[in-house]
């Protein structure tokens, strides 16, 4: 007999629910915001303390509920106090240096090229051909051998060679 085969779901991540249908996080977030809401309540008056629960509701359901592009709020936000607070680099307004250097100083490499052994030499070149781009002949077989099929780009930006079926004949 066949066996129906299904499907089964893989590295599903959810977190348990503690309190009624929130997670112990979702829950801290509402009642931090319940908290400073209730403490404005005697702090401010009462059109401030309408302003500040109204601000502070909204930050604590977007830090419970909300997702930017399936990350939870809080990475969100750490991400964006991580840019405002770390210093950046500009690489198109690099500081340049007064370096100067002399003519002895390309004696020396031209020396130091002279006296480097083999092994280093033959590092450097398997270093060139493994690291550079170039067309091997077993792509250029591929293609000949290839008949019917496309090569398709995915949105992760990977190409691969798949066979074209139309199904309109």
């Amino acid at each position: 007999k066949n066996m129906a085969t299904f499907q089964v779901p893989q590295f599903i991540d959810q977190k348990p629910k503690i309190v009624g249908p929130l997670t112990l996080v979702q829950f801290f977030y509402l009642a931090v915001a319940a908290a400073i809401s209730f403490a404005s309540f005697y702090i401010f008056n009462l059109f401030l303390w309408f302003l500040v629960t109204a601000i502070v509701g909204v930050v604590g359901i977007a830090f419970a509920f909300g997702k930017v592009n399936g990350q939870e709020m809080i990475k969100v936000a750490q991400a964006a106090l991580g840019y405002v607070l770390k210093p950046r680099v500009y690489t198109w307004q690099r500081a340049t240096s007064n370096t100067s250097f002399s003519t002895n100083d390309v004696y020396e490499v031209k020396e130091m090229r002279k006296n480097m052994g083999f092994q280093q030499k033959l590092k450097t070149i398997v270093l060139n051909v493994t690291t550079s781009k170039s067309s091997s002949g077993k792509n250029i077989r591929d293609n000949k051998n290839m008949a019917g099929y496309e090569t398709a780009t995915f949105a992760t930006g990977e190409k691969r060679k798949v066979k074209r079926v139309d199904f309109n004949e």
